[in-house]
């Protein structure tokens, strides 16, 4: 059991201290977007944010790092007050906090993500296609948990998943974090999953609804059948949840980037982690942060980590679901 999955088993009347955490990265002009999907994230699973706002060296802010009163914050930064207070409206003030911290966003993001289930950046700037210098790239490739990158959903005139939670799977038959991640999030937010296959032996693109037993094309693909292995114990721990398998013929990052096109979440797991070792991890970076230059909408990259012992109690509760028992 990986520790994001305690996310979607978050508490129904259960103490602040077993609350899952989302850390919000606020800094940016796109901060805010950050901070609007971890509240409606929060809303949905009873996680507690944690908001860091990171101050430039020796500004009045940094001075009074790392908790002021949001009156003191109200002095220097309207904004960021006003922000901070409408999200402790909404989820109640004892479950946001506001931490303020002085030096670069990339490596004290990274570090709190040790602490949290899931972390939330705005988008990269454009100036830093490729990664360098940016937030969101730094954070992608140092936490140990999964990122989120808010963007707004854009749907141009192909939009063939529109809506839905689209993840990424390889196939290797390792255990997918970025499965059970989509899986929850589409079983809390009431949305259709496609899984998405891409491979350079075809041409053309492959779908299949599981639930309308219906198809895109006559022909099936080779791949389908490794797709649909990936994804049945998912089916039968989430029947809720509406999914079509859907195998494209491209390179992994413009066929992934074709079949994100309008989709409500793209979901990216680690790669690397089975057969395809170091040379995997590196296709696996590739996708990841060309994802985040390149998707039209949010994007969230999962990596599996091992749960601590004082994080195991947590866990029993998305354990149980896959059990057929109720949290």
């Amino acid at each position: 059991m990986t520790r994001h999955s305690t996310l979607a088993a978050a508490t129904r009347h259960t103490p602040d201290r077993v609350r899952p955490t989302i850390l919000v990265g606020l800094g940016g002009s796109d901060g805010w977007q950050a901070l609007a999907w971890a509240a409606d994230e929060a809303a949905t699973t009873g996680a507690k944010l944690e908001l860091l706002h990171v101050c430039p060296p020796g500004s009045p802010l940094a001075a009074r790092a790392p908790s002021p009163s949001l009156a003191v914050v109200e002095l220097f930064d309207p904004p960021l007050a006003r922000a901070v207070a409408t999200a402790r409206a909404r989820l109640g003030g004892d479950r946001v906090r506001l931490r303020l911290v002085p030096g670069r966003p990339g490596p004290l993001l990274a570090a709190g993500a040790e602490r949290a289930d899931l972390v939330v950046v705005g988008p990269p700037a454009r100036r830093y296609l490729g990664g360098y210098g940016s937030t969101a790239h730094h954070v992608v490739a140092h936490a140990p948990g999964p990122v989120l990158v808010a963007r707004p959903v854009t749907a141009g005139p192909d939009a063939p998943f529109l809506g839905h939670v689209v993840v990424g799977v390889d196939g290797d038959g390792d255990p997918d974090p970025a499965l059970e991640f989509g899986f929850e999030h589409a079983a809390r937010q009431h949305r259709v999953l496609a899984a998405v296959h891409v491979t350079g032996r075809q041409r053309e693109d492959y779908w299949f609804d599981e639930s309308t037993l219906s198809t895109h094309f006559s022909a099936e693909p080779a791949s389908l059948e490794l797709l649909q292995r990936a994804v049945e114990p998912w089916m039968r721990a989430y029947p809720e949840v509406s999914v079509k398998c859907a195998v494209y013929g491209d390179r992994p990052l413009p066929g992934l980037m074709r079949a994100a096109r309008g989709a409500r979440l793209l979901v990216l797991g680690e790669r690397g982690r089975g057969r395809l070792g170091p040379a995997g991890r590196t296709l696996f970076g590739s996708v990841a942060h060309g994802a985040l230059d390149q998707t039209t909408g949010p994007v969230v990259v999962v990596r599996a980590r091992e749960e601590t012992a004082e994080e195991r109690p947590r866990a029993v509760a998305g354990a149980s679901r896959q059990e057929g028992t109720t949290p």
